[in-house]
């Protein structure tokens, strides 16, 4: 097996106990964290060559010296820098899930919309079929289930040969709001809108007990293009995209809650693209201003696909926060 071992945090599916223990056993000094650049839980390491520098050999460099690399982030964005590494998750019922996270944003990121609001906006529909980015769950090394976590982490020893031990931390006891319970019709509403993620968990559910000791190194569909929204700086939105059938700049969509707002062509310059091997010319990047898309509000959720809306960029959507 080649380390880190890659966690793909799916948000509310028991995904902090995990990292905490982890983290635990495997020291600092071992573990990496990709919770994005506003994150205090990303690592130092990963800002300054992901965010920072967009480095990737500096990444790869430091994070095969690593044992556990984990984050709020999807299998492609990793799977080319560690393409032999275990991939690793937790998978929880869709509508639990969403829920959930209707009350951590809630109490903790300032939300006040409905919970209606919250479950038919599009970044908060099928996170965990995002999170694999066309894999599936029998494509993973290993998956546990929120719903067996215990157990799910007794496995995950057994299969590792580690001794992580059981933590449970973020489980969201928020007074009042935790007793939510969504009627009938909106249950019946949150499974329509996350059929992906009710196929997945079902998958889960199947091969949870019958998974074995083989190892499974997952792959993803997004072949043709790669691409990274690298985030806003100076009131404009950067990143870049490639197409890997073609050496034509790909057109990129932008849509503002799922409203769509502008196309451009990717073709600025980026040369670090070039200096470390990921493209021929580099004429592959955009830079949007913001004032370009029209009324973006603090709380706004802006995507960035290609113009067909086959393939989303890394990091997309993004949130405003400002």
């Amino acid at each position: 097996m080649q380390y880190p071992i890659i966690y793909l945090h799916i948000p509310k599916t028991a995904g902090t106990s995990f990292r905490v223990s982890a983290a635990r056993y495997f020291g600092g000094d071992y573990t990496l964290s990709d919770y994005g650049p506003g994150s205090d839980s990303t690592s130092e390491e990963v800002l300054a060559a992901i965010y920072d520098q967009e480095d990737i050999d500096a990444l790869r460099a430091k994070g095969l010296k690593a044992k556990f690399f984990g984050g709020h982030f999807s299998l492609p964005k990793y799977r080319e820098v560690f393409p032999q590494s275990p991939v690793v998750t937790f998978f929880r019922d869709p509508v639990d899930r969403v829920v959930s996270e209707f009350i951590h944003f809630t109490n903790h990121h300032d939300y006040t919309g409905t919970l209606e609001e919250f479950y038919t906006s599009a970044r908060f529909q099928n996170r965990q079929q995002r999170s694999l980015g066309g894999a599936k769950p029998t494509d993973l090394d290993f998956f546990g289930l929120t719903e067996h976590y215990e157990k799910s982490l007794a496995m995950f020893n057994q299969r590792y040969g580690t001794r992580l031990e059981l933590a449970e931390l973020n489980k969201g006891n928020y007074g009042s709001t935790t007793k939510l319970k969504p009627s009938a019709a909106q249950i019946d509403e949150i499974r329509h809108l996350n059929q992906a993620d009710i196929a997945i968990y079902e998958t889960a559910l199947a091969h949870f007990e019958q998974q074995d000791c083989n190892t499974r190194v997952a792959v993803t569909m997004a072949t043709r293009y790669r691409g990274n929204l690298g985030g806003v700086d100076k009131g404009n939105l950067y990143g870049w995209i490639i197409d890997s059938q073609s050496r034509t700049p790909t057109v990129v969509r932008i849509t503002v809650n799922g409203e769509s707002r502008l196309k451009v062509v990717a073709d600025a310059d980026r040369p670090d693209l070039v200096r470390n091997g990921m493209h021929a010319d580099g004429k592959c990047g955009f830079t949007i201003p913001l004032n370009d898309l029209g009324p973006v509000c603090h709380q706004d959720s802006i995507s960035i696909t290609t113009e067909d809306g086959s393939f989303e960029l890394i990091n997309s959507p993004l949130v405003v926060t400002g």
